[in-house]
Order: C-alpha cells, then structure tokens, then sequence
C-alpha cells in the first residue's frame, strides 16, 4: 500500500502525520460539534473526520483529491455518519451551484495547496455558517499565506473579516501550524 498523509494503524503505517498530531489544537472545535454538520476541505485518510463524527456530529462531508486516501478514508468511518467525495477541492468548488453551508468548516493545511489560495478559503468561509478551523502552513508570516507551487498570496484576517468573520482563539498546533477559531459575526 502506498504511503499516505496519516499513519493509519494497521491500515496503513506508513504517512507524513500521526492523529495525535493533527488533532492538537482541534479539541474546542470537538467539543461543540456533537448534532451539527461539518465539512473537512481536503480530509485525506478521514481520521479528523472519524475523530468529529465519534465526538457527535450530526453529519461530516470529506472532500479528498486522492482515491487511495479515500479507500482508507471509507474504512476507518464505516458504520459513521461520515460521506465522502472524490475531487480536486478546484473543481468541486467550480462544480457547486449554490454553496452548501455546514455549521463547521475544517481548512485544515489545505489552501496552500491550491494555485489561488483565496478560492479555497473565501469558499470555506462561505461554506460556514458558524465556525471555521483553519491551520496554515508554518512558514505563513503575517497571516499571509502563499500558495505553494505558484507563489500567490492569500491576506487570511483580511479575507475572513471581509467574510463576516472574527478570529476567536489561535491554539499552537503541530509542527507550529497553529489551528485559528475564526467565528461568523451575528
């Protein structure tokens, strides 16, 4: 089996991120999701989103690029309320005639990874009714982020305040990616 973003214990042992890892800074988050629907933007295995479905979300949608992650994915949520989609976050985005709002949004380590990083967050902040989680890269100065094979910026505070956003907490994360609580405005 290749090697995959999360060690996945007797699935697949090899990956970049532990669980223990990727959930630190994420336990707020957990702890008020139980009956509410989350979107994970880019959720990979689906470990965080097996960790929000086990917590008491009412439903979680994983948007993932990669089949094989998603093999993984279906196997460590079966019997969860958890469903997952296979596309490039580019063209699900493109793809959505009318965004769908879910009262949590995982942006988690994801828009760096798209050509224009502003796509992918204003369409989370978009996507989120109430809470957005967010961890950018560590090498993100300033809330800026950049995107990592074509160099565009994305202004964070900037874009999430011009979406109705107001950052609540910032926790220390993995890796010194620290996890942003942006809540929308009532």
């Amino acid at each position: 089996m290749t090697k995959g973003w999360f060690k996945v214990p007797g699935i697949r042992p090899e990956g970049d991120r532990t669980l223990d890892e990727q959930m630190m800074g994420l336990a707020p988050g957990l702890a008020e999701c139980k009956g509410k629907t989350v979107l994970d933007l880019g959720c990979a295995e689906g470990m965080i989103s097996r960790e929000f479905a086990l917590a008491g979300a009412g439903e979680v949608v994983g948007i993932e690029l990669l089949d094989s992650h998603l093999e993984v994915a279906r196997k460590v949520c079966a019997g969860l309320r958890v469903h997952f989609v296979c596309a490039h976050l580019d063209d699900y985005i493109a793809a959505q005639e009318k965004i769908v709002q879910h009262d949590i949004v995982l942006a988690l380590g994801i828009i760096h990874k798209i050509p224009d990083p502003v796509v992918p967050l204003r369409f989370a902040a978009r996507s989120a009714k109430d809470l957005l989680l967010f961890r950018a890269p560590a090498n993100a100065t300033n809330g800026i982020v950049c995107s990592k094979y074509f160099g565009r910026p994305c202004n964070v505070p900037e874009i999430m305040k011009e979406e109705g956003f107001t950052e609540e907490r910032l926790i220390p994360g993995v890796r010194g990616e620290a996890v942003q609580y942006w809540r929308r405005a009532r």
